[in-house]
């Protein structure tokens, strides 16, 4: 019994230690996080960051945290949730939020943006200093988790992933080939790596399957989500004049959009790694096939 005690604390511990690495003390991230549950595209942010910078990264959730922290702000249209000296990489803006009284900064440490409508807001209305350099870090998947692998024989013709406000749209019982973007985010990503097709709302549904080169097809079934975030991603990955199906027979029809061209390693490059001094930084290879 004591021999299988040790060997139970010895997996176990194991396990937890493998689920839970030690945390990598360096500029803390905020995430838009749903209430009740996570969705996959903005908790994709904590897990590149973990995986670039090697272990855990300490977190702002709070008011406090976020009014008086500095932070890292990395994947999602979280811009508007910027206060003075944020660390900007890969943000995007808010079409909801287009009014710049809202905005609560006056200068950001910018190094990357999700497109080039949100650098234009950033310069055009606070002169802030704004590389050209573009891309949502969730392109960087497969450079990152070599785990994860598009399939060579996909076991969906296509799957659909609505925005996590238009699931109530799309019953499983219904749609038999629905993916929500609140299911777990790992099961998310296998299951567009399963897939011939993409159809998604969700615009990480289409930034990880450009990511794979998987094609995907934006669709637009209510007026919740204004085309801002869609227009800008697209915009800085080379297809400005991009278009969107309203229906699943449209979508399909319509077939994938043309793949998508940004310079990866570029944006990589940009991730403000300083601020972790002892991390062990995950060093992707860009020159791979």
């Amino acid at each position: 019994m004591k021999n299988f005690l040790v060997i139970f604390s010895i997996v176990f511990f194991g396990i937890f230690a493998q689920a839970y690495p030690y945390t990598v003390e360096g500029l803390p991230l905020y995430y838009w996080k749903k209430k009740g549950n996570e969705n996959f595209g903005d908790y994709l942010s904590l897990k590149i960051v973990e995986r670039i910078v090697g272990g855990q990264v300490t977190l702002a959730f709070t008011k406090k945290e976020l009014m008086e922290q500095k932070k890292l702000m990395a994947i999602g249209s979280i811009l508007i949730l910027s206060k003075e000296g944020d660390v900007i990489w890969g943000t995007g803006m808010n079409g909801k939020r287009m009014d710049v009284d809202l905005y609560k900064f006056k200068n950001l440490d910018v190094r990357a943006v999700r497109g080039p409508m949100t650098r234009d807001f950033l310069i055009t209305n606070f002169n802030i200093d704004c590389p050209e350099i573009y891309g949502d870090p969730a392109l960087l998947m497969p450079y990152l988790f070599p785990e994860f692998k598009k399939k060579k024989y996909p076991e969906y013709d296509y799957i659909i992933i609505p925005h996590y406000t238009e699931e109530w749209m799309f019953p499983k019982n219904v749609y038999a080939n629905v993916v929500y973007p609140t299911e777990p985010w790992d099961e998310v990503i296998r299951k567009i790596l399963k897939s011939k097709f993409v159809i998604s709302s969700s615009l990480h549904g289409l930034v990880v399957a450009d990511a794979y080169g998987i094609p995907a097809r934006c669709i637009k079934v209510t007026e919740y989500e204004p085309l801002y975030k869609y227009q800008d991603y697209y915009t800085a990955t080379g297809r400005p004049d991009f278009q969107y199906a309203t229906t699943i027979e449209e979508a399909l029809e319509m077939g994938g959009e043309a793949p998508f061209k940004c310079d990866l390693e570029k944006l990589y490059n940009s991730f403000p790694f300083e601020f972790w001094p002892n991390a062990n930084f995950k060093c992707p290879n860009f020159n791979k096939d």
